[in-house]
Order: C-alpha cells, then structure tokens, then sequence
C-alpha cells in the first residue's frame, strides 16, 4: 500500500510538471476535468503521435512519427484530448519505458473510446478503494493521524 501511495505522489507532482487541458467535445464533457488519468486496458501495439517522434533511453533508438512500439496492460495513461479518427480519445503514457521493446515516456497516441473508458473505470475503481483504506486508516490512527498530516478542510 505505501508504494502504491508513493507511486500516486510521484505521478500527481510528475502530472503537474507537464500541464495539459483536456478537450471538451460537448455540453456532457464541458466539465470535465483538466487532467484525467485512466490505465491501459491491455498489451498492445500503438502508433507514435509525436510530432519529430520519440528517442527510446532502455533500446537506445529512436520511433519516428508513425512508428509503433508496446504499451503494458496497466500502464498509467492520460487522457489529452479528442482522437484524430471518430469514436477515437487522444491519450498520452504518463510512465517511464523500463523494458524493451515498449514505448518511450510522454509517448502520446489514440485509443477506442470503448478501451478507454475501460481503463478510466478501473482506475477509479483503484482510486475509490484507496481512499476508502485511507478513511479505514484515519479511523484506526485517529488523533495520531491529526498529529502526523494536520487537519484538512
């Protein structure tokens, strides 16, 4: 659980440092929020929307803007904006590459709509079972936790 903890904490400062604004595509998704963060529903090969491509630090090479490289099931990614093609969200792989073969950081490319939204529930599905062990942890601490992280508002 700490490193899951620590993980988020380093994505959350790691998403701050590169701001980007979701697009709205109409009055369902006009509040939607700036950044939305979902995982990848599973393994597959993607093709590389970078403009001047992407260098890869684990192979030591470069993709091109067109070229294809493997994103995990699970990989941490972002949604951005609008897909080029329709029924397509726009999305941006939030991890550093720590295998071979797999795509470089910040590589952004489109997904189904139907893929996404299966990743984004699963991730809030993470999310709200953290925050539920978070309140469970609150609760068994009590004034210990008030000591530790203060009182928040």
């Amino acid at each position: 659980m700490h490193k899951f903890v620590c993980g988020l904490c380093a994505l959350a400062s790691m998403v701050w440092a590169f701001p980007v604004h979701a697009q709205a595509t109409g009055p369902a998704q006009a509040t939607a929020p700036a950044i939305e963060l979902a995982f990848m529903p599973q393994t597959a090969t993607v093709t590389l929307l970078n403009e001047g491509g992407k260098y890869v630090v684990v192979d030591l090479k470069h993709i091109p803007q067109g070229g294809t490289c493997r994103i995990d099931k699970d990989a941490m990614i972002m949604r951005v904006g609008v897909g080029a093609s329709p029924e397509t969200t726009r999305v941006r792989y939030t991890a550093a590459q720590i295998s071979a073969g797999g795509c470089p950081f910040l590589t952004t490319f489109d997904m189904a709509n139907t893929d996404y939204a299966a990743g984004r529930a699963t991730f809030l599905k993470m999310e709200a079972d953290a925050s539920k062990k978070v309140e469970q942890v609150k609760q068994v601490l009590g004034e210990q936790w008030q000591e530790i992280f203060g009182k928040k508002d």
